[in-house]
């Protein structure tokens, strides 16, 4: 996203996420949860990722609707497994709303910037480039991927994945991490060879500045998490 674009300052979008975050996974009872996974939608409607938020706002409620129905049909070994399996579902979900909303919000070089000018420790900021970079890459490849095997009739007709997981595994998720390995090798080097292990502190050539719309954001995340904190450890 070019900086004509950018809504708010990539400090105070990045700031914001990690703060919901962290209090979304905190969020344990079943009222504090959902309010998390509203807040994360709100976010995505706002930074204009409304696709990935009606397609992830769809699976918590699936997911929500599987756990309801699991913890009324008794307390089994099997019941109380798809209990903690759809709570983590859940939570993957809440950060993938905070997430795309990131993404949306604050470029790559946007990030960049803002770690530098907090002064971010060079052994967390590397690795930090590395995530953010990693996940786009892999997804362009996943797509390459599957447009090649359909090119060449492999994957083609519905529910192909299901038919034959034996060979979907072998055909998409092997190549994958093979290629994974490769990646974050690559990004790694990349991140050196951009200087970024210097000693000496980097010159930020994004222009960085608060104004009302960052005020606005803050006030937004100290009210949700405080929502979120009183719906978690206030009273029944």
């Amino acid at each position: 996203m070019e900086h004509s674009y950018r809504r708010i300052d990539p400090r105070t979008a990045l700031l914001s996420i990690c703060l919901l975050g962290t209090a979304a996974v905190l969020s344990n009872r079943p009222e504090a949860a959902h309010a998390a996974c509203a807040i994360g939608a709100a976010c995505a409607l706002v930074s204009g990722a409304w696709r990935p938020c009606i397609a992830l706002s769809a699976a918590y409620g699936l997911i929500a609707a599987v756990m309801a129905l699991a913890e009324g049909a008794g307390n089994t070994t099997l019941v109380i497994a798809v209990v903690m399996l759809s709570y983590m579902a859940q939570k993957f979900v809440v950060l993938a709303l905070l997430g795309v909303s990131l993404s949306k919000l604050a470029s790559m070089q946007d990030l960049l910037a803002a770690l530098q000018s907090m002064g971010t420790p060079q052994a967390v900021l590397i690795p930090c480039m590395v995530i953010l970079r990693f996940f786009p890459t892999i997804r362009r490849d996943a797509s390459h991927l599957m447009e090649s095997l359909k090119t060449r009739r492999v994957l083609a007709g519905g529910g192909f994945a299901f038919r034959h997981p034996a060979l979907t595994c072998e055909l998409l998720i092997v190549p994958l991490l093979m290629r994974s390995v490769r990646v974050s090798d690559e990004l790694a080097a990349s991140a050196l060879a951009r200087g970024l292990d210097g000693e000496t502190q980097a010159t930020v050539l994004q222009p960085l500045s608060f104004g009302e719309r960052d005020a606005v954001a803050a006030a937004f995340t100290l009210l949700a998490t405080g929502v979120l904190a009183w719906l978690q450890f206030g009273p029944r």
